[in-house]
């Protein structure tokens, strides 16, 4: 069974997903193809697949397109940005903001521009990431600011030092996700069950509020050992 999905997604749900499909479905042989949305639709449409997972919409209408998870986004920023200070943001605490963005081709680059366009922010001109990976580490390197899938910072990806995590509060900015096949095709009755299978994902993986990071002006500050020492000699006078 020959699956397709796209890179901004793939290695963050697949680690989740393939041990639940091996359980349920343990004879099954299923070949992951890794391409951007463009090409996955492509080989659904020429047979090369027999399925295809996507970010929404999609206008095809000799597809199926079966709905499995919404994906919130959150904002990523390097821990001296003004709004790592911020619990939570509303999308107008973008408009003064430019992000980094994926170069043209991934659905990623056109659901980010969505945000940006509803929150009056721009784009960050001069640099467009190949990989979602290239957008986080350019956060920690205090080049910019930009959007990440909740499912990119949730473990087994490891936190990178120096980006920090800020949910959107009220209905987040986020990606509907869904398994597309032919309509004609004769795996529909399996495709279907084989789709319920990713909708099982434990709801915590999905969950931007437990993603966040504490903002920067709530963490505690760290007492001096000059100081820690000083209290102690007081009172042991």
């Amino acid at each position: 069974m020959r699956l397709g999905i796209f890179p901004t997604l793939a290695p963050y749900l697949l680690p989740h997903v393939v041990p639940l499909v091996r359980k349920r479905f343990p004879r099954l042989e299923l070949l992951l193809v890794e391409e951007k949305t463009e090409e996955v639709l492509h080989r659904l449409h020429e047979g090369r697949l027999d399925a295809g997972i996507v970010a929404l919409p999609v206008h095809e209408d000799s597809l199926h397109a079966e709905f499995l998870f919404e994906e919130p986004f959150l904002l990523a920023v390097p821990q001296s940005h003004a709004l790592a200070k911020l619990p939570s943001l509303k999308l107008s605490d973008l408009s003064t903001q430019s992000l980094l963005l994926l170069e043209d081709g991934h659905c990623l680059r056109d659901q980010a521009l969505e945000v940006c366009h509803l929150a009056g922010a721009g784009e960050r001109t001069g640099f467009r990431a190949t990989s979602l990976e290239t957008l986080r580490q350019m956060v920690a390197a205090d080049v910019g600011i930009t959007l990440l899938p909740t499912l990119a910072v949730k473990p087994p990806v490891a936190q990178a030092p120096n980006v920090h995590l800020i949910e959107f509060r009220g209905h987040p900015p986020s990606r509907r996700i869904a398994m597309l096949w032919r309509k004609s095709s004769a795996m529909a009755g399996f495709l279907k069950q084989l789709a319920d299978v990713f909708k099982e994902l434990p709801k915590n993986l999905l969950d931007a509020h437990s993603a966040a990071s504490t903002p920067v002006s709530a963490k505690p500050a760290k007492r001096s050992a000059s100081k820690a020492s000083g209290h102690s000699r007081s009172q042991s006078s």
